[in-house]
C-alpha cells in the first residue's frame, strides 16, 4: 500500500507538472542569484521552473528571449520594469503583456519599424527597486520608451488591509502552515495544484468577504501619505533619467481580482497615483476600468486571473494591458501608424 500510495503521488506530482506553463521540467529549482543592491536576480541563460512558472533567461538576467537591439533608426525599444506581474508568473513567455505588446505595436506599426520590448520584471521585487532597475540595467538600452507596472502592495490601501485579512489572517489555512513548510511545499506542482484549487472552491465566498470588510473602511490607510511622499521622491528620480536618455516614462497600476470582480470595487491608491503622476505630467494607465469593463462584457464575467490566484493576469488579462498601453506608446512618441 506504501509503495502504491507513492506511485499515485508520483504520477499526481507528474500530471501537475505537466498542466503548468511551459516546457516540463522534473523538479523546481530556483532561478535566483543574491546580490547587493536588489532582493535578487535571474540567474543569467538559466532554464528551470519554480513556482508554477517557466523561467526562460537571456544572457542579461531578463525574460524572454536574447534580447540584441541594433539601435537602428528604425528600431523601437521599450523596457518593462515592474514585479511578478510585469514577469508574467504564472503564464508562459509569450502570454506577459510585454511580449504582447511587442506583438501589438509591430502589427500597428508594419514592417517599417522593428519593434523590441525587453521583459526586466521580476517577482518578489516592489516600487524600492525600480528605480535601482531603471538606473542600472535599463538605461543602457537607450529605450525610447520605459513602462513602470506598480502593483496594490507597493502602497498602504484599504484594499491590501483587506487582503491580508481575508487571505492571510489567523484562521485562514495558509496561517496554519509555517513560512518554511510552505516554502518546501511550494517546490511540489502537486500542492500548487491544490492550493490554487482550495482558493478556486472558496473563490465566491472570499470575494463576498472581502467586500463586506471593503464596506467598513475608509479614508486614508495608515502610512499611505508617507509612502507617496517617498514615492514622488523616486518617481522624480526616475523621470530625471529617462530624460537623460530622452526616453518617455508611462506608468500603470495593476488591480487586485476582487477589484475587478466586487460589485462596488475598492479604489485602493489609484486615484492618489494617478494624481502624482499628473503633476509630473507622466502618463498613467489605472487599468482598473479596462479589466471591469472586459469581465462585464460576458456572463459569467470572464475570467482574467491566473487559476487560484488572486493578484497575477492570466493571458486575456495580459492582452488587456498590451491593448490599453498601445495608445499611451505611440502617444508618448507621437508615432504616425502605417497604413
Amino acid at each position: 500500500m506504501a509503495l502504491a500510495s507513492f506511485a499515485l503521488l508520483l504520477v499526481a506530482e507528474l500530471v501537475a507538472r505537466a498542466a503548468e506553463p511551459g516546457p516540463f521540467r522534473w523538479y523546481d529549482i530556483s532561478p535566483y542569484e543574491k546580490v547587493t543592491n536588489l532582493p535578487h536576480v535571474h540567474r543569467r541563460n538559466a532554464r528551470v521552473q519554480w513556482d508554477g512558472s517557466s523561467y526562460e533567461v537571456d544572457s542579461h538576467g531578463w525574460r524572454g528571449p536574447e534580447f540584441k537591439p541594433d539601435y537602428g533608426a528604425d528600431e523601437l525599444r521599450i523596457v518593462a520594469i515592474g514585479d511578478s506581474c510585469t514577469f508574467g508568473k504564472g503564464v508562459e513567455e509569450t502570454e506577459t503583456w510585454p511580449r504582447q505588446l511587442e506583438r501589438v505595436l509591430q502589427a500597428r506599426l508594419g514592417p517599417s519599424r522593428r519593434v523590441r520590448v525587453a521583459n526586466l520584471g521580476v517577482n518578489g521585487y516592489s516600487s524600492r527597486d525600480y528605480l535601482e532597475v531603471l538606473e542600472t540595467q535599463a538605461l543602457a538600452l537607450k529605450p525610447e520608451v520605459v513602462i513602470v507596472g506598480y502593483c496594490l502592495n507597493d502602497f498602504p490601501n484599504e484594499l491590501k488591509q483587506v487582503d491580508a485579512a481575508v487571505y492571510q489572517g489567523k484562521n485562514t489555512l495558509r496561517a496554519q502552515l509555517s513560512w518554511d513548510l510552505r516554502e518546501q511545499l511550494g517546490k511540489l506542482a502537486l500542492f500548487r495544484w491544490l492550493r490554487a484549487t482550495y482558493y478556486e472552491v472558496n473563490r465566491e465566498r472570499d470575494l463576498e468577504q472581502v467586500e463586506r470588510l471593503a464596506e467598513k473602511l475608509t479614508g486614508d490607510s495608515t502610512g499611505a501619505a508617507a509612502t507617496l511622499e517617498r514615492e514622488s521622491e523616486r518617481l522624480d528620480a526616475m523621470i530625471e533619467l529617462c530624460g537623460s536618455v530622452n526616453a518617455q516614462l508611462i506608468t500603470m497600476l495593476f488591480p487586485y481580482e476582487s477589484q475587478v470582480y466586487l460589485e462596488r470595487p475598492v479604489e485602493g491608491p489609484g486615484p492618489r497615483l494617478h494624481a502624482l503622476m499628473q503633476e509630473r505630467s507622466v502618463r498613467f494607465v489605472g487599468l482598473l476600468e479596462e479589466f471591469r469593463a472586459s469581465a462585464e462584457a460576458s456572463e459569467p464575467p470572464a475570467r482574467l486571473f491566473v487559476r487560484g490566484d488572486r493578484y497575477h493576469p492570466n493571458a486575456a488579462g495580459y492582452g488587456i494591458v498590451a491593448q490599453a498601453l498601445v495608445g499611451h506608446v505611440l502617444g508618448s512618441l507621437g508615432v504616425v501608424e502605417a497604413r
